[in-house]
């Protein structure tokens, strides 16, 4: 079977027919691309459905509730602008477009992500890295897979920071984060990967740094921890490398982008609402 495509959102909603809902569940077993696909599709609607409307201030409900007992005054030339229907229409169409943004504010995120709320076990990174780790075999990921994932938005590059080369991979917590190890002979990196949003209220020991144009949480040690987000997937590395060396792989990695301001978060709720239109 080809990829979902634009049948995603009808997949994630049941609309397809009997025969296509197990054809395309049958397809999400074996093709990660689709089934992030549809994770991502399932939480943003899911977020979409907890936007509040936004309740009108209780002083335009008093004073709009004391108009009928309002003496008539004559009215003066502004204020029979006011009721022409050019002006009218043309409020109406600010009312409308202030409300688009409201709600597209609403939608976006403060740092451009969505998903479920993660927090990686770092105690057992950091022990893992310091130890020998036995890894199931039915878990190993092959290099043909890891090619794949590669392309489906999983990075797992051959090499990281020059000279870090991939010496394995394989999937670990219930198959829900892909653990990849690097080495050079000398520094040793272990990188996850797994979907989600960085839960900010567990970083306990971590600092907030700046490497190039990511900002990443970082907790000294050895192994010094690195963690962040971007577009829904959580990045954590383990590793005993220098800084140097530690800033050169996350610049090789999707970077945690700097807060965005408010503009930012409405053009991304904007560009998540349009998606949602183009999917119904």
């Amino acid at each position: 079977m080809a990829h979902l495509g634009a049948d995603v959102a009808a997949y994630v909603d049941g609309q397809l027919s009997e025969t296509a809902m197990q054809a395309a569940t049958r397809h999400l077993g074996t093709c990660d691309e689709c089934a992030k696909a549809v994770r991502q599709q399932a939480l943003l609607k899911s977020r979409m459905s907890t936007v509040a409307t936004p309740a009108p201030p209780p002083r335009l409900l008093e004073s709009l509730a004391g108009l009928a007992s309002a003496t008539p005054v004559r009215e003066t030339w502004w204020e029979r602008v006011c009721r022409s229907v050019p002006f009218r229409a043309g409020l109406v169409v600010v009312g409308a477009s202030v409300a688009v943004i409201v709600a597209a504010y609403a939608v976006g995120s403060p740092d451009g992500t969505t998903g479920d709320t993660v927090v990686p076990p770092y105690d057992r990174y950091a022990a893992d890295f310091s130890g020998a780790t036995t890894v199931d075999a039915s878990n190993t990921i092959s290099d043909a897979t890891m090619s794949q994932l590669d392309g489906s938005g999983w990075p797992c590059l051959a090499t990281l920071a020059g000279d870090l080369r991939r010496t394995s991979g394989s999937y670990v917590d219930h198959h829900e984060t892909v653990a990849l190890s690097y080495s050079n002979g000398d520094a040793k990196l272990n990188l996850y990967e797994q979907t989600g949003v960085l839960d900010h209220d567990s970083l306990d020991g971590f600092k907030a740094a700046k490497m190039g144009s990511a900002l990443v949480w970082i907790r000294d040690g050895v192994p010094m921890l690195v963690t962040w987000d971007d577009d829904g997937v959580v990045y954590t590395i383990a590793t005993n490398a220098d800084r140097g060396r530690i800033a050169r792989a996350v610049a090789e990695l999707p970077k945690g982008a700097y807060r965005q301001g408010p503009v930012g978060r409405v053009g991304d709720g904007l560009s998540r609402m349009t998606s949602w239109v183009n999917a119904a």
